[in-house]
Formats: structure tokens, C-alpha cells, sequence
């Protein structure tokens, strides 16, 4: 960076050369250091370093080095890169600072540079402040005090750092958005630009891809899909925003979005409404180098903004995240029934666990697919486990169909109960006992933590105290398991009161289904299991849920209905 200076400075001519220090001018200031506004700045930096040269002819200014905004901890720095390339070419042969700070506040670097480095090269060393000339008095780079600076400069930085960091914990836990750029699909507000509002063109984008992932599409085909829409890469659509946004990828047309993009914005906690940040952390405050933190260790704060995607969306794709659902690239899921694509992911051998793999053979008419054990097909271990997808096909639908229609049964059973008149005069009457039972047990705590006192104050023998303590702590106990009866009667009670219930819910949808899709696998399937016989077992999702209707019905005989057969929803085997 040319400081622009040439029409105070002339420029070193060959013919004076030798008379002169070609001396370059270093300036720095870091917000994060903690330097002052004024005293620090940049400006008054130069005006220290001109009445310097003003009194000392023999130097003069080649070129000016100016890292505005870069912490003195590290020297990874872009001026001071430049400054030290023009030392070693023998651009420069005099460096001037103002004080020892603006070098460096690295105590082991700083060192290194002035005692070993800058020696060696035959380089004249000025710090203005600190009255340090390496030409004039050389002693004064062996002076004590140079060594205690620079250990009170490191120390400072050290401080500084952890203020700096303590400070951002303390936004991030608040759930305060530190970032500098807000992330695709939001904006940061512009009446306060620590919170996050929607960016309703991007936001589509985002629930597009969530959509597309849901009902099938691998990672590459929706980076393709995208593509082909014309749809901006979150970079490329900062860019288009006029965000000075940079990052280290030079775009060109074979380039946009990619895979590894597409996981990471499926996988973030962002789109539901939670903030979370400190990702990455910086290895030392003598360091700029990041490393990745476990996820144990994010700060998460829920329900600081406005969600783009709901959270059972969200769930559903971290489950699809969490099975073995690769596809070949062009191959939708749900695109044939026929092949057995739609299982992938959710069908597993019944004896070794392993995951249920798909092979196929072709006639002069028909293609025919089927599923074989992963073990036996790789290493011939287990057994085959064969059968066949069409009968596969028949097998679940039959079964989907019969919980449907208990789903149905339990609903109109469910109604019926919610109906009786009696269960909320039954509610209220535990929820007053309940909260008689609270009322006393605050009542006995408190009563025991004033016993220490007044046995303190002899008001209580020590006999006394022991007694009453013992007695306290038995009536608390007692209360608490009253207290945890009565919880889980109200919840029991809140059940009933519902017609409400997610296996009901869920099954009831289907009530006329007749041809399998992905979709009804990933919402009602758990996981399919092929048994060594030929036989299928299939695991449904919703088990609590059908347990609790389930546990309510038989709580009312006198609603008429058929039995249901417990765990019957765990595993339906044909």
C-alpha cells in the first residue's frame, strides 16, 4: 500500500543513496488490541513518526505500511508481509514505528525480529516512544525495559483477547447474532443488527430445498435442480445484494451450488428458529487460525427469530440424515415403485442387522427386482434372506392398511371418551389436589430450613432438631411421591381429554390408500425386517402414542369396542 506521500517524501536517489536510511513507515490499529481511538490512530501514529523525522534529516520515508484493523498478537498480517518481502529485497533499510505495540504484541515473535531477524539483515530498528535506535544506541534493544514492554505488550494482548471473546460468549448465550453476514435465507434487522428477519426470496429457496429433499431428492440432484432453476448460490447471492462479501472461491461457471452446501443448510438449527454460533474458535490469541468445535459445544439459544422451516420438517430430514438412503445419481426414491427404491434405508436382515441391499435380473419382457441380505451378498455370511419387491409391495400395504383402519376405530373410541362429562370434573379435582400437595410441601421446607436456626439459637435442643429434621425430610419424601402420582394421573387424564393422538393422526390420513410411496414409508415406517423364513416384520413409528390411546380405551370399558391387540403396532409380521 502506497501511503502517498511523495510530495513531503522524496523518493531515495541512486546519487544521495548512501547518505540517507531508506526507512519504510509501519502503522497499525486493532479494534480487538483495545486501542484508544485517538491515541492510537492511525493518524496520530504519522504525526508522531513526522515530528520524529522533522528532527532527524538522514531518514526518509520510502513507503508507508498500514494494517488498519489486524491484531498485533499474530504477524500474519497483509502489510507486514509486504514490509518484510521489502526488507529482504533491500527496498528498505530503516523501519520507524511509533511505539513497540504497533510492531507486534507477540512477546516470543517481537523478540525474534528485533534480536535475531532484524540484525541479521542490517536493519536500522526506530521506535519513537520508546526512544529505541538500533543505529544510534544499539544498547537500547538489550535494555531491560525493551524486554518488559514487550511482555507487558504480550500480556496486554492476552487480556484483550479473552475480554474480547468473554464479550462474544456473553452476546452468543444472550442469543445476540454476532456474525458478520446474516445466513442465506435471513437478513440482519435493520433496527438492530444483532437479530435476524426473514429474506423472503431467499427463505424460499431454503424451504424449497427442505421440500425437495423430503420427497426424494439426493443432495447432487437437488445441486442440479437448482442450477437449472438459475437459482444463486448463497455467495453469488450476497454478491448480487452488494454485500462486500469474500470468500476464497473464484467462481467460475462450472461452479455453483454444491452438496456439501446443500447438507450443511438441511443439518442448521438456524432454519427453526434457534440461534446458534461459536462453531469455531480461534486455536490461540496469537493465532488467527480457526478450529471446528464439537457440536456438544455450540451456544444455542432457542426461539430468538422467526423460523423458515418448522421443526417437524427439520426432524424428518435430520431421520432421513440418520439412515443409509444413497441413490444413484438421477434416481428419485419414489420415482418406480417396482424397482424396491423406496425401501432403501428402512429394510435390514432380521438376523445380522445389516442393511437389506437391492439386485435385479432382466427377460426378453420383464425386469424383476429383489432384496438380499448385505452380509450374504458381500462376504456370503448369514443367509440371503431373499424376497421379492412385488411381494414386498403387497405385504406392507396390507399392513398399512390394517392400522389404518384401527387408527379410524381408536379415533371415533377417543371422541367418545373426551365426550364424558365426568373426566373434567375428574381433571380439576386432581389438579387441586395437586396443588394442595405443592402448597404443603413448601410449607414443610421451609419449616426445615429454619430448624438449623433455631437450634443455633438454642431455641431447639439437639435432640429436638434431629427429630423434627427426620420427620421433615419423611414428609417431603411422602409428598414427593404423592406429587408423581398425581403427575402422571393428570397427564393420563390430559390424554383422555384429547382426541388428539399422533398414531391416530398420522394413520388416519391414509384411510384410502392404495399404492405405496417414499413418502408414506419415511412417515409411518420404522424399520422393515426380512426374516431368515421369508417372513416381514415390520416396525411402526408412534409406538408410545399408540400405548397411550391404547391405555385410555382400556381405561373405559363401558365404551364398546373390539379389542385391540397390545403391541400390535411394535411388529406386524405376515
Amino acid at each position: 500500500m502506497s501511503s502517498g506521500r511523495t510530495s513531503k517524501y522524496t523518493l531515495i536517489s541512486p546519487s544521495i543513496q548512501n547518505d540517507l536510511w531508506k526507512a519504510g513507515e509501519y502503522l497499525r490499529l486493532s479494534r480487538e488490541d483495545g486501542d484508544k481511538l485517538e491515541s492510537d490512530s492511525i493518524a496520530n501514529q504519522r504525526k508522531i513518526i513526522d515530528r520524529y523525522l522533522g528532527k532527524n534529516p538522514d531518514v526518509k520515508i520510502v513507503d508507508s505500511y498500514i494494517d488498519d484493523g489486524f491484531s498485533g498478537t499474530n504477524f500474519d498480517r497483509p502489510e507486514m508481509s509486504r514490509l518484510l518481502a521489502d526488507i529482504k529485497s533491500g527496498k528498505i533499510n530503516c523501519l520507524i514505528v511509533k511505539d513497540l505495540s504497533r510492531f507486534g504484541r507477540n512477546y516470543h515473535e517481537t523478540g525474534r525480529y528485533l534480536e535475531v531477524v532484524f540484525p541479521l539483515l542490517k536493519l536500522r530498528f526506530i521506535s519513537v516512544n520508546d526512544n529505541i535506535d538500533s543505529y544510534k544506541n544499539p544498547l537500547s534493544l538489550k535494555n531491560s525495559s525493551v524486554s518488559f514492554k514487550n511482555v507487558m505488550n504480550d500480556e496486554y494482548g492476552r487480556d484483550i483477547s479473552y475480554k474480547v471473546r468473554s464479550s462474544f460468549d456473553a452476546k452468543r448465550k444472550r442469543g445476540d447474532y454476532i456474525g458478520s453476514f446474516a445466513l442465506y435465507g435471513y437478513m440482519k434487522d435493520p433496527q438492530n443488527r444483532h437479530k435476524l428477519i426473514i429474506d423472503n426470496e431467499a427463505a424460499e429457496n431454503v424451504r424449497l430445498i427442505f421440500r425437495m429433499f423430503l420427497e426424494g431428492f439426493s443432495l447432487y440432484n437437488i445441486a442440479l435442480k437448482l442450477k437449472e432453476l438459475g437459482i444463486l448460490t448463497p455467495t453469488e447471492y450476497k454478491l448480487s445484494k452488494g454485500l462486500n462479501f469474500n470468500n476464497r472461491m473464484k467462481f467460475a461457471d462450472t461452479i455453483g451450488w454444491s452438496t456439501d452446501t446443500i447438507r450443511r443448510m438441511l443439518k442448521n438449527e438456524m432454519y427453526i428458529g434457534n440461534m446458534v454460533q461459536g462453531k469455531y474458535q480461534k486455536v490461540s490469541y496469537k493465532i488467527r487460525k480457526n478450529v471446528a468445535v464439537p457440536p456438544k459445544d455450540y451456544i444455542i439459544k432457542e426461539g430468538t427469530h422467526e423460523a423458515i422451516i418448522d421443526r417437524e420438517t427439520f426432524e424428518k430430514v435430520q431421520a432421513k440424515f440418520n439412515r443409509d438412503t444413497w441413490q444413484p445419481k438421477g434416481v428419485r426414491p419414489k420415482d418406480d415403485l417396482s424397482t424396491g427404491a423406496i425401501y432403501v434405508g428402512y429394510i435390514k436382515c432380521a438376523d445380522c442387522g445389516r442393511a437389506m441391499q437391492r439386485s435385479g435380473y432382466k427377460t426378453a419382457t420383464n425386469s424383476f427386482y429383489y432384496f438380499v441380505c448385505g452380509s450374504y451378498l458381500q462376504w456370503k455370511q448369514c443367509c440371503r434372506h431373499a424376497t421379492r419387491v412385488l411381494k414386498l409391495n403387497e405385504i406392507v400395504l396390507a399392513v398399512i392398511q390394517k392400522f389404518v383402519a384401527i387408527a379410524v376405530e381408536m379415533d371415533s373410541l377417543l371422541l367418545a371418551i373426551k365426550n364424558k362429562p365426568q373426566e373434567n370434573f375428574k381433571l380439576m379435582r386432581l389438579k387441586k389436589e395437586l396443588q394442595i400437595c405443592e402448597q404443603d410441601r413448601e410449607k414443610t421446607v421451609k419449616f426445615q430450613n429454619n430448624l438449623y436456626v433455631d437450634y443455633k439459637s438454642e431455641l431447639l435442643s439437639r435432640e429436638q432438631y434431629l427429630h423434627f429434621r427426620k420427620e421433615c425430610a419423611e414428609k417431603i419424601a411422602e409428598l414427593d411421591d404423592r406429587m408423581k402420582i398425581m403427575s402422571d394421573e393428570i397427564s393420563h387424564a390430559n390424554i383422555e381429554m384429547s382426541a388428539s393422538n399422533s398414531f391416530v393422526e398420522t394413520f388416519k390420513k391414509y384411510q384410502n390408500i392404495t399404492v405405496l410411496s417414499r413418502e408414506v414409508i419415511e412417515e409411518l415406517i420404522d424399520m422393515i425386517y426380512v426374516e431368515h423364513n421369508g417372513g416381514i416384520r415390520i416396525e411402526f413409528k408412534f409406538q408410545d402414542e399408540f400405548e397411550n390411546a391404547l391405555s385410555v380405551i382400556e381405561a373405559n370399558p363401558e365404551i364398546p369396542h373390539i379389542p385391540f391387540e397390545r403391541k400390535a403396532i411394535e411388529k406386524a409380521v405376515i
